[in-house]
């Protein structure tokens, strides 16, 4: 059964997106030979199973990013409108096609798991839902919407919310899973290098004004934050939900952790953005690391094109 999904996602995703048949650029790591770990980062990709448009616009973005050779896609959640089955199918279909299994960290955001009029289960079934084709597509056996994994002795420590949230539209953090941050990030206390948690929401106070809103941020948050900030650990924060432009206040070092909030790249526009081209669909970063340093670099795939201002964000490590 599971392979039958499998070939049916892929057929799915062939009716929803034709490439036009021209050849992406080849995206090329700043220096190929040293660079230690690769990773495409995208946020928000709002698969809508009638939207033909967001159809185009996210497998333009997935053909193109495949071109940087990654070793690992993250996909910051919402990666659907309605966290409806007929959505998610196509959209694995759409990433298995240009990127495998093993590569692959999918965590949920609000739209992907809360309730709305197209989608009436509860949380637990659309968690449980989540989980299980998460696993199926992206080779994950986990049980849990959390998790961490270690890509070329790198670990990424994935953060998703417990239950569904509040009636301010704060995530839900449990104690529980904050007491598991903790240890996995006591853990790799002595390692030397950065570690990168993902998560859906922003770290209150972090990158600007865009956290600012009760909807924008996690409720455990003052636990949160010392968590990270008191962990001696160097960590990227990696977030996404806002929906504003790349600006400024798009990448913010507190401590010990650069706050990244990454816009939507699959929907139409954005809010706030410095100029036009940084509101724009299509946009993500490429993230590269190396002995002594991390390189972000913000691109927008559909235009094949690095943002201007925003294609070089070094952060030395010690």
């Amino acid at each position: 059964m599971n392979s039958i999904i499998r070939l049916l996602a892929l057929i799915i995703s062939v009716f929803i997106f034709l490439p036009t048949g021209s050849i992406p650029e080849k995206i090329e790591k700043a220096d190929a030979e040293t660079c230690l770990l690769s990773a495409t980062v995208l946020s928000d990709m709002h698969m809508e199973s009638n939207s033909k448009e967001r159809h185009e616009r996210i497998g333009k973005t997935l053909e193109a990013a495949k071109e940087a050779d990654s070793d690992a896609l993250i996909l910051l959640g919402d990666n659907t409108m309605n966290g409806q089955i007929i959505e998610t199918i196509p959209f694995y279909g759409l990433v298995s096609r240009f990127f495998s299994a093993d590569s692959v960290l999918s965590i949920p955001g609000n739209h992907d798991l809360d309730d709305n009029e197209n989608n009436k289960s509860s949380y637990d079934a659309l968690a449980k839902r989540f989980v299980r084709l998460r696993n199926l597509f992206f080779a994950n056996d986990g049980e849990k919407l959390y998790f961490s994994r270690e890509i070329n002795g790198y670990t990424f420590i994935a953060l998703a919310a417990d239950a569904r949230s509040d009636e301010n539209g704060k995530q839900i953090l449990s104690d529980e899973q904050l007491d598991w941050l903790e240890s996995e990030l006591t853990a790799l206390a002595d390692s030397n290098k950065p570690c990168f948690v993902l998560n859906h929401y922003l770290v209150y106070g972090k990158n600007g004004s865009r956290s600012y809103a009760a909807f924008n941020i996690a409720d455990n948050n003052d636990r949160l934050t010392e968590i990270l900030e008191n962990s001696g650990v160097r960590t990227f924060y990696f977030s996404g939900h806002s929906h504003y432009g790349v600006s400024e206040s798009t990448v913010e070092t507190h401590n010990n952790v650069t706050y990244v909030n990454l816009p939507s790249t699959g929907n139409g526009g954005n809010y706030y953005p410095a100029n036009e081209a940084c509101g724009e669909a299509g946009i993500g970063l490429q993230l590269e690391v190396y002995e002594d340093s991390v390189l972000l670099r913000f691109r927008n795939y559909i235009t094949e094109e690095w943002l201007e201002g925003y294609d070089s964000f070094v952060f030395e490590l010690n």
